[in-house]
């Protein structure tokens, strides 16, 4: 697979027009939770794997975050998202997505990363949990606290396997990962890292669910809202039955409020029964 290329320029959001993706763009940030506020950044395009970094403004930490393909990309089924990562310190949310196959993908395409920022709540930490080597669920605790935000991290996978599930549990107390590797790879050494953005209890806290049908279609995307007067903190994701050959190409947010999200049957096709869930974590 080919090397993570650099950073792109960290970009607020001041408009739906800052953040259009394959699925839909970020609108200008409301001020439920307290301070909260996206901010974005872009790699490419080129034709590499890459990582992009969306920083948080000084003064707020990082809730969760997301990543995806931009629009007008022929690269569906040929690239997946391996990282989405809220920084232990606070500062931001990393996504990384690389090129899957035999072969790399010859055209060109551009990851962009969002972070979700608020002013600190109490109790807030970032818990990572890495799995033994080859493990493919790993979960994160936040012991008495709540799960606020969420993310996972695959460690020397290097393209051949990739994020399936990214997921808070019912009484978000935890997040479990999931690592898959993608068809026709037989990968060693890889780990998986789990990540929990933790408080204590915040208002209005929700752990909302969008759940697919299963079908064998090339790609399938869901959209779920907060309830009103509430918006997100964070995003989730759950391939059922892709075994490995379904990607998960955009987890977003827009409005604050709603979590976009989209996976992608690789490029040959997969003739299973395969679908995807959502899941968001709500805050007032």
């Amino acid at each position: 697979m080919r090397a993570i290329t650099g950073r792109g320029v960290l970009t607020a959001v001041v408009g739906a027009a800052a953040l259009l993706g394959s699925i839909g763009g970020a609108a200008p940030a409301s001020a439920d939770p307290a301070g909260l506020e996206t901010t974005t950044d872009s790699v490419g395009p080129s034709s590499a794997d890459k990582s992009a970094t969306a920083r948080c403004p000084a003064g707020k930490v990082v809730t969760g975050g997301g990543g995806f393909l931009t629009a007008g990309s022929t690269a569906e089924g040929r690239v997946g998202l391996d990282r989405l990562e809220p920084l232990a310190n606070g500062t931001g949310f990393v996504a990384t997505m690389r090129e899957v196959g035999p072969t790399n993908y010859a055209d060109t395409w551009t990851l962009q990363a969002l972070a979700q920022c608020a002013t600190a709540p109490a109790g807030y930490q970032v818990v990572a949990t890495t799995g033994a080597v080859g493990t493919d669920f790993v979960t994160a605790s936040c012991g008495t606290k709540k799960v606020i935000g969420m993310g996972g991290r695959i460690n020397s996978g290097l393209g051949d396997v990739v994020l399936d599930q990214v997921v808070p549990s019912f009484d978000l107390t935890s997040v479990t990962v999931r690592a898959v590797a993608v068809q026709g790879t037989s990968p060693a050494g890889w780990s998986a890292t789990s990540y929990a953005v933790c408080a204590t209890a915040p208002a209005g806290l929700e752990r909302i669910v969008v759940t697919g049908t299963g079908a064998s279609d090339p790609q399938d995307t869901q959209i779920k809202s907060c309830p009103a007067g509430k918006a997100l903190y964070s995003v989730g994701a759950d391939i059922n039955a892709g075994n490995g050959q379904v990607l998960l190409t955009a987890l977003n947010i827009t409005g604050d409020t709603t979590l976009r999200l989209r996976a992608d049957e690789d490029a040959d096709g997969f003739a299973g029964t395969w679908s995807l869930n959502g899941y968001g974590i709500c805050g007032s």
